[in-house]
């Protein structure tokens, strides 16, 4: 059976799939530093969820994260996708006064929330920079689109905060 990785879940425990982090205190099925070697093997992987993840990593580590990925993906099924703040649409959202302050502050997006060790964001993501990001690593079909707009067993957090962007990506010419 190919696996499901929920990487970087943090307080996030998605049941059906293997949970991997490397320094939270919470529940986790494998502890993984995401910035070096993999331990999957090659095509054991048939999708990942990199929720809020690629913010805790340089962008350079996202790029090197996203190649090393390809690697172990199942061709037949790789689908990635990944989940974050888009600053500059936080940052439009707060000038024009739809931000919504109950999950967080336009500093905790740009800062991290500082929760636990390793709760802290490295840089500014947004949509289109994470796509380009995975789109550089290699893989052949990138989509960006709103948090609103992701469809199935996705284990996202929240998906009221519309300052969150989704990258979806797949390997080869698979698109579902």
């Amino acid at each position: 059976m190919k696996l499901s990785l929920n990487l970087g879940c943090g307080d996030r425990y998605a049941d059906g799939w293997t949970n991997v982090d490397h320094e939270t205190p919470h529940k986790v099925d494998q502890r993984v530093d995401l910035t070096g070697p993999l331990p999957w093997e090659p095509e054991s992987v048939s999708r990942v969820y990199a929720g809020h993840l690629f913010e805790h990593i340089t962008p350079d580590q996202c790029l090197k994260l996203c190649e090393r990925l390809l690697e172990c993906m199942d061709p037949a099924g790789g689908v990635m996708v990944a989940v974050g703040p888009d600053i500059p649409v936080a940052e439009e959202m707060i000038r024009t006064g739809t931000f919504d302050y109950r999950y967080h502050s336009l500093e905790s997006l740009k800062n991290g929330a500082g929760r636990w060790a390793g709760d802290v964001h490295m840089w500014e993501t947004s949509g289109p920079l994470v796509a380009k990001i995975v789109r550089d690593a290699g893989w052949s079909v990138v989509h960006n689109f709103g948090i609103a707009e992701l469809e199935g067993g996705w284990p996202v957090a929240d998906r009221e905060p519309q300052w969150q962007y989704v990258v979806r990506a797949y390997v080869g010419e698979y698109a579902q």
